[in-house]
């Protein structure tokens, strides 16, 4: 999932059109100290990691009674806890309604959360980067603040690989986490519980071929010339010129090239959303159908498609500005074991440390159903490149057995979210699974749109769905409150070990 890049695309996720300016910088930046292993009673398991954490509390409600607003707490995903924070407008929208304190926490391995350090991605490092830990990290955090700031309410958030996270925290900690909003979260097709009825490349697809009939041509056209350039002499200078890349062309280039352009298009599918906006690049406003445009143009430039796509592709790496002269292609994308992309820098690796153990994705293009190149990725590919990277191999059984298999049908008080255009969704909780776990559906929705700051372009399916979760988290809220006193353990808080001490705090602004 390149939420960023998805940062893997799920991945990555993220999130909104708002930019950093719009959405105000957190009241406190918090060091938390975590536990490194939640699961053993090894040396290792007693040693502590600075967890970063944003905290903005100018909404947040306390009353002279004692009573407090709750909790609006976002699961970061594979990526700086920053960019979720600057991207996802929505929960500073709705936090006033609430009285809400807002906490964003940063994913263990992303950003400046490393629990070793510059040796965090050795073998023995990375051996403590799985999703249940990270879980356990969440709920360690989320207790603190129910102990230390009488916090009775909780509701968490998330998008993506971050989605994923916040409804598992439902599931996992239910004691914890009162009412769960997972936008674009492709848990199903994560667990392997039910085949989607389309493929995400199939979806990267049809978004084009609603932007104009003739693009999905004009993109198998220009990949089959790509194939064929290579068979002929001169063909360095030839794909070095076409493609505007900074240094020349060679064949051992040539699987990169194929997914770099590959992974523009489903990116920009990714983010299509209504407006401008730069969490994925400086991208305009629906880019699926400027990238379109620019193929279409050069059509009635070069008449020649291999041009016409690599124009197109090259809106993601250079964005509207076009400051780019050349495209580095081996800077701009990372090939790894997340089809979709696991983005670049270091959270690239994290993301590709988690695809080789945890999470097998999206199925591969076939140029069947789909306008790309056949792309051979199967669990025995995957799990020879898993062994050379990191000597480890998928586990194709472990999603479904310890996340239920996304079977949610016991579960309450989460809202999946999915928008249709996101090619995720196809992976996505579509229908309600029962009456406290709710899909909603964005039909002019890109990949967690209704996470993101309103907009004046904003379509009306995403101001439905956004009034929607919010009537939700009011109603099971309420709910709660109403039955309080039914069930013991949602007033008794968890004793974990994590502890927090506010000397590694540093103030933006200093809190009242």
């Amino acid at each position: 999932m390149n939420t960023p890049l998805l940062l893997s695309s799920l991945l990555l996720l993220l999130v909104l059109s708002l930019t950093s300016g719009e959405v105000p910088r957190p009241t406190s930046v918090i060091q938390f100290h975590q536990k490194v292993d939640h699961y053993s009673y090894s040396p290792k398991a007693s040693q502590k990691f600075s967890q970063r954490l944003y905290e903005y509390n100018k909404h947040w409600e306390r009353n002279r009674n004692g009573t407090v607003g709750p909790l609006f707490v976002y699961t970061g995903n594979e990526g700086p806890i920053d960019s979720f924070y600057y991207n996802t407008g929505f929960m500073f929208e709705i936090a006033p309604k609430f009285g809400a304190l807002i906490l964003f926490i940063e994913h263990r391995y992303y950003g400046t959360s490393m629990p070793f350090g510059e040796e965090s991605f050795t073998p023995e490092g990375l051996r403590y980067l799985s999703s249940t830990q990270a879980t356990a990290d969440f709920a360690e955090v989320i207790n603190h603040y129910k102990k230390t700031k009488g916090i009775t309410k909780v509701v968490s958030f998330g998008g993506s690989y971050g989605g994923m996270l916040t409804a598992w925290m439902r599931l996992r900690y239910p004691q914890l986490v009162d009412v769960a909003l997972a936008a674009s979260a492709p848990l199903p097709m994560m667990a392997r519980s039910a085949k989607p009825k389309q493929a995400f490349f199939e979806i990267v697809t049809i978004d084009y071929k609603e932007a104009d009939a003739r693009c999905p041509d004009i993109v198998r056209k220009g990949f089959s010339q790509l194939y064929s350039a290579v068979k002929k002499p001169g063909f360095e200078d030839t794909i070095t010129e076409t493609f505007k890349l900074c240094k020349k062309f060679d064949i051992s280039q040539f699987n990169h090239l194929v997914g770099w352009a590959r992974n523009a298009m489903l990116m920009m599918a990714m983010v299509d959303y209504p407006y401008p906006a730069s969490f994925m690049g400086k991208l305009p406003a629906w880019p699926v159908k400027h990238s379109c445009k620019m193929m279409l143009d050069e059509m009635k430039v070069s008449g020649n498609e291999m041009r016409a796509m690599a124009a197109g592709a090259g809106l993601l790496y250079n964005g509207t500005d076009g400051t780019k002269s050349c495209f580095n292609i081996y800077d701009e994308f990372i090939e790894c074991a997340d089809i979709t992309g696991c983005g670049t820098g270091p959270e690239a690796k994290a993301w590709d440390f988690q695809c080789c153990t945890e999470f097998q994705l999206a199925t591969p293009s076939n140029n069947v159903t789909d306008m790309f190149p056949p792309l051979e990725w199967d669990l025995n590919i995957a799990s020879k490149y898993c062994q050379a990277t990191y000597k480890v191999s998928p586990d194709p059984v472990d999603a479904s057995l310890n996340y239920w298999s996304a079977d949610f049908t016991a579960a309450s008080n989460i809202i999946f979210s999915n928008g249709l255009l996101d090619p995720w969704h196809a992976g996505g909780v579509l229908e309600d699974v029962n009456p406290t776990v709710k899909a909603i559906i964005i039909a002019d929705g890109a990949h967690h749109l209704d996470l993101r700051g309103a907009n004046k372009d904003d379509p009306e399916s995403v101001i439905v769905a956004r009034q929607q979760e919010v009537a939700l988290i009011r109603e099971w809220l309420d709910q709660k409150e109403n039955d309080k006193g039914s069930f013991a353990y949602e007033n008794d808080v968890v004793k974990f070990s994590a502890f927090f001490t506010p000397h590694h705090s540093t103030s933006f602004e200093n809190p009242p």
